[in-house]
């Protein structure tokens, strides 16, 4: 198995369609070149890929980015109904299949809790919907209705964004390390989001190490973080909401701060049990009271995508795994004939390259020659 180090994508890209890469992701430049997304959004190969024979292989990956509210923030935060409420409508206005759409390509599945696909407790079809924020319809989920948002809104205390007591308008800050010029689109379309609620969205941009200080103190109020698994098992998702590991108290990875006295008794229950009815029993308790507190804005799990030629077999998608290579099969026959056909020298160019050389050449060339068989004339004075 021989590994390169390709420091830029275009070479790399090409070096796979020639044949001399095996397999290859999709970077954003390739992306249009290689899948076509259909009107109702199911991905597939272009035509100019399926007559190499390259296949697509898809995998959601065992990750999740979400957008948290610190739940020690006097505004956003707190089990009590005002709150809650304020942050249900929240998650209901920002659509993250759009943000998959237009930032991923479509790589990505909206999540539905905090345990992403592939992990026991992860529930598929509408039993395992979020129906906080969506409707289960004979078309599938639906994200529920901004209409209902801004009821929900106006049921926490800020009708058409402003607060009922004081009269002033509804801001939030939104603390983020993401302050380059790539970031812009990214944090426009957030604000879009809040604006739809009529809540103002400041954006505190801040280096790496303020903004940890900001998440170790408490102060940041609403953020994006995420989690990519250790090992396959529910507990190392659903500890990320686990009170004794919030983060200010506890220095833990409960980013959020969330605290639910039911919740952590029920995973201290769960942890530690074999993989079974009655573990999914309590795993679907815990995700019943966490959509209801709703502590985060659950975000999505991206989606892998990879090309693999036809000579390069068994090799399904398993991102827990990290010893599938004795796996791999390789056609080395199929690969030197394809390299071959695709890979043919095109020796044209260099005869017309030749051809324009001897046009220019020849005329000098004689012109020469003729120069030197003429008669020198002596000149009389």
């Amino acid at each position: 198995m021989i590994y390169s180090l390709e420091k830029e994508d275009i070479p790399y890209w090409n070096k796979f369609l020639q044949g001399y890469y095996d397999t290859s992701g999709i970077s954003s430049d390739s992306f249009d070149q290689a899948i076509s997304v259909g009107a109702s959004g199911e991905v597939s190969l272009t035509d100019a890929m399926l007559e190499k024979g390259i296949e697509l292989r898809t995998a959601v990956s065992t990750s999740i980015f979400y957008t948290g509210f610190n739940m020690l923030d006097p505004v956003v935060g707190g089990l009590g109904e005002k709150a809650r409420k304020l942050r249900q409508a929240i998650a209901i206005a920002v659509d993250f299949e759009e943000y998959i759409s237009i930032f991923l390509n479509g790589r990505g599945i909206p999540a539905q809790g905090v345990i992403p696909p592939g992990i026991f407790g992860f529930v598929e079809g509408d039993a395992g919907i979020n129906t906080y924020v969506y409707d289960l319809t004979p078309r599938g989920p639906e994200r529920r209705p901004i209409e209902l948002a801004r009821r929900l809104l106006a049921e926490a205390g800020y009708p058409e964004g402003r607060d009922i007591e004081t009269g002033k308008p509804l801001v939030l800050y939104f603390d983020t390390t993401a302050t380059g010029p790539d970031d812009k689109a990214r944090l426009d379309w957030l604000h879009k989001q809040f604006a739809k609620l009529d809540i103002q969205l400041v954006v505190r941009g801040t280096d790496y190490n303020r903004f940890q200080e900001k998440m170790l103190k408490g102060t940041a109020q609403i953020f994006q973080w995420g989690w990519n698994a250790d090992y396959p098992d529910p507990e190392n998702f659903l500890f990320l909401l686990y009170g004794p590991q919030g983060k200010v108290e506890h220095n833990g990875e409960n980013a959020a701060n969330y605290r639910n006295e039911e919740f952590d008794r029920l995973f201290m229950q769960m942890k530690n049990m074999d993989n079974g009815p009655q573990r999914q029993a309590i795993i679907d308790r815990m995700m019943a009271i966490a959509r209801h507190d709703a502590p985060w804005l659950w975000g999505f799990h991206p989606k892998q995508f990879s090309l693999a030629h036809a000579w390069y077999r068994n090799a399904k998608p398993n991102l827990m795994a990290n010893n599938a290579l004795k796996y791999r099969r390789i056609d080395p026959g199929q690969r030197a004939e394809l390299q071959a056909t695709w890979n043919r020298p095109v020796r044209w160019p260099i005869a017309l390259l030749l051809g324009l050389v001897l046009l220019v050449v020849l005329p000098a060339f004689f012109s020469y020659r003729s120069r030197q068989r003429r008669p020198a004339y002596t000149q009389v004075h």
